[in-house]
């Protein structure tokens, strides 16, 4: 009798260990940093820099379903936030308008995407800062590939 309850209990801690409640989305493209509330980024004083880069990004694909109103885009320079921008809905689209601060072109520029329904943050390196960049255009630099 002891030896079935042993066994019961030790099938229960693996099935038990093998779940997990920290991600409702368990396909491969949860690959994103798990944040269980909005990140705490704080818009810039773009007074504080001497260019100013305004573009406007299309959330990814693979991204549109599961994007909302709370969702942030943050763009940092050196781990300091240099811009913030929260989405809008556009013609069925989800797209940021991002103004980016800095002192001089060339700085390299990552973008961090926290989507609130999925409880992520993606981060990845985008582009170097160039203020003659045209607001609006195609490519990777308006539409940044977060998850493969």
């Amino acid at each position: 009798m002891k030896k079935s309850i042993i066994v019961t209990l030790t099938a229960l801690a693996f099935v038990a260990w093998g779940c997990s409640s920290d991600d409702d989305d368990n396909s491969k493209e949860s690959s994103g940093k798990f944040q269980k509330t909005t990140p705490a980024w704080v818009a810039p004083n773009y007074d504080d820099y001497e260019q100013l880069m305004t573009v406007e990004i299309q959330l990814q694909d693979k991204l549109q379903s599961t994007a909302s109103e709370a969702d942030l885009l943050c763009a940092t320079i050196d781990n300091e936030v240099r811009g913030l921008a929260q989405p809008q809905l556009v013609n069925g689209q989800w797209v940021f308008g991002l103004t980016v601060g800095a002192n001089r072109k060339g700085e390299p520029v990552s973008l961090s995407y926290y989507c609130s329904k999925r409880k992520r943050i993606y981060t990845i390196g985008w582009v170097q800062f160039d203020d003659d960049t045209p607001y609006m255009g195609t490519g990777s630099l308006y539409q940044p590939v977060f998850i493969n």
